[in-house]
């Protein structure tokens, strides 16, 4: 353990010291950069250079050189240098969301590919155009079935290229994708056609991961009697051929296995096996996700002490480098594992931890997305900026002839004329820009606004899941009380004033967990209290469940969401959302979130 911490102290000080660098030299650095090249002769290769460089440092200043470099490449009507940089320019704006913009840059490179004939690069193209439309980071804004056309494409390009290497990447990244869209089989397919390929040096880690990855998805579909000898294979390959990643994920599937089968003691073997590996490896975030495992394991065959005593050294671990996911799922095992062995105040202490770090780690994740969104607007402005002057320049030169004629003319013919349309076409002229420039600006903040609130609506979507877990830890407590209070009642006399006190004994241990629902109902209610009072005078008779339902509806969640968050069946929820409609006098092609949006 102390070595784990040891090992990412360095790792978390190297970081650091890092950010600290370029944060104070950044700007300095770049300036002198560009400035040496421009004096360079081989400018293009210096700004494609430095816009890699800089990609992950300052995503702004890597644009700037990629697309000073795409303006060379055009100049010089050089097909490959214009291709080059447009993949730089897609691979910049793909890393921090703008999305559409990448796709865009993505296609140009592929039709300049297309005619210089560069097979290998138009289907890794393909690749990631097709990563982007199935990234679930999106929230359902691409057609996932783009993704599959898109890695139809570059299977194609894959065999006109001829290259088994190539072809076999390009399979293995279908796979992948199917195997997001949870369409096993058609996954497992793209790995049988990896698996036609003869073995050899240049092939091996793909063959092993091939092997091990169909293994995983006929797991996904509890085929694990054809799993299992997949696995063995596999891991019989990654001992000769020293593949330690590959044995760690087979190690852990084939605990995940006999895991699945109730064969607990073998799981634990794998498992304990698969950790082992992962830690001499230093591999952490392997070495939790198996430790994780492991005390499911413990839990379940309910030796809840040995179970504890994972899941601590795991959130104590991960607490220390603000892991904050792994932290907060540890922390809730905690205190599930301490209530089953009825030490209460530990179970609530380690839920309160629970809630810190499950808050922590969604402001984590809001937090870089809304870095990354900031960012990705910022490219999007200088994308349209860019593209403004350079249409502005061009008219400039293609009016500059008629503009000296026009001068000449109304020169021989007066000069009090020529003051005159001076004056009023730079009074035009200004009053056309400063209009330009106010709706260019009105974009903007349309454009932030519109970010800021999608971000708004999933923080306040989190927020009701987060109430959900409360309500079922609600739940969770109020069932067995029932069930101990009717024991009670069918006890003798002499029995029950003793298990009432035992009753009113949880009941206080457990009072705020009623504090806490109490508290988040309250949340609620002073976040939407501008729309609650704005129902309640257009419909008057609303009542309070239906107000309720409303916020669910305008955050745009689905029947099943709402039937977990209020405890109720699917049916109750549809016949509610029926009701509302008539209440609200909707056609039935009126959208419902549409209209609550705009009360």
């Amino acid at each position: 353990m102390r070595r784990i911490i040891s090992i990412l102290t360095c790792a978390l000080c190297l970081v650091v010291s890092n950010n600290l660098f370029f944060n104070n030299s950044n700007n300095d650095k770049c300036d002198n950069d560009i400035n040496k090249i421009i004096t360079h002769e081989n400018r293009f290769d210096r700004l494609i250079y430095l816009a890699n460089t800089y990609s992950e440092k300052n995503s702004e200043f890597a644009f700037n050189c990629a697309y000073k470099a795409q303006k060379i490449a055009l100049n010089t009507k050089d097909l490959s240098q214009t291709a080059t940089s447009n993949i730089v320019l897609g691979e910049i704006l793909q890393k921090n969301g703008s999305y559409d913009y990448a796709i865009s840059y993505y296609e140009k490179a592929i039709e300049e590919l297309i005619m210089l004939k560069e097979y290998d690069s138009i289907y890794k193209m393909y690749i990631k155009i097709a990563y982007i439309y199935n990234d679930e980071n999106h929230l359902n804004k691409y057609d996932k079935e783009q993704s599959i056309e898109r890695m139809k494409q570059a299977v194609i390009f894959a065999n006109k290229n001829q290259d088994k290497k190539g072809l076999i990447e390009t399979y293995m990244a279908f796979g992948d994708i199917y195997s997001k869209q949870k369409k096993y089989e058609n996954a497992i397919s793209c790995y049988d056609n990896i698996l036609k390929f003869k073995i050899n040096d240049n092939n091996i880690n793909y063959i092993i991961e091939a092997i091990t990855n169909k293994a995983n998805m006929l797991i996904c579909i509890k085929n694990y009697e054809k799993a299992m000898p997949l696995i063995d294979s596999s891991l019989s390959l990654c001992n000769k051929y020293r593949n330690i990643d590959m044995k760690m994920k087979n190690l852990a599937y084939k605990g995940k296995i006999y895991d699945s089968l109730d064969n607990y003691e073998d799981a634990k073997k794998y498992y304990i096996e698969a950790i082992n590996l992962a830690y001499s490896e230093s591999n952490f975030e392997r070495c939790g996700e198996f430790m994780y495992d492991l005390g499911m394991i413990k839990k379940r065959l309910e030796s809840y002490e040995s179970a504890i005593e994972v899941f601590k050294i795991l959130s104590d671990s991960t607490d220390a480098f603000k892991m904050y996911e792994i932290s907060y799922q540890s922390y809730f095992q905690l205190s599930d594992c301490y209530a089953n062995i009825n030490e209460y105040e530990k179970a609530y202490n380690y839920f309160n931890k629970y809630d810190i770090y499950y808050d922590s780690a969604t402001n984590v994740k809001n937090k870089k997305r809304i870095e990354q969104l900031y960012i990705g607007n910022n490219l999007t402005l200088s994308i349209k900026e860019l593209k403004k002057e350079e249409q502005e320049e061009l008219n400039s030169k293609s009016i500059r002839p008629n503009w000296i004629i026009s001068t000449i003319t109304i020169i021989i013919l007066s000069v009090v004329l020529v003051i005159f349309i001076i004056l009023f076409s730079r009074n035009k002229l200004l009053y056309h820009k400063n209009k330009e420039k106010a709706y260019e600006q009105q974009l903007k903040i349309d454009e932030m606004e519109s970010n800021l609130m999608e971000i708004q609506l999933k923080n306040d979507k989190e927020s009701l899941i987060n109430l959900a877990l409360h309500l079922k830890s609600y739940i969770e407590y109020i069932d067995p009380l029932k069930k101990e209070l009717k024991e009670i009642i069918e006890s003798p006399e002499e029995e029950i004033k003793g298990k009432v006190k035992n009753v009113y004994a949880n009941m206080q241990n457990n009072i705020s967990l009623f504090n806490n629902i109490e508290g988040l109902n309250k949340q609620i209610n002073e976040i939407y209290k501008d729309f609650f009072d704005k129902l309640e005078q257009k419909f008057s008779g609303i009542t309070k469940a239906e107000k309720r339902l409303c916020v669910m509806l305008y955050l745009n969640m689905s029947s099943k969401e709402i039937a977990i968050i209020t405890n109720t069946t699917l049916r109750s929820v549809e016949t509610s959302r029926y009701r509302l409609r008539k209440k609200f006098n909707l056609l039935r092609d009126e959208d419902m979130v549409n209209f609550l949006r705009n009360i």
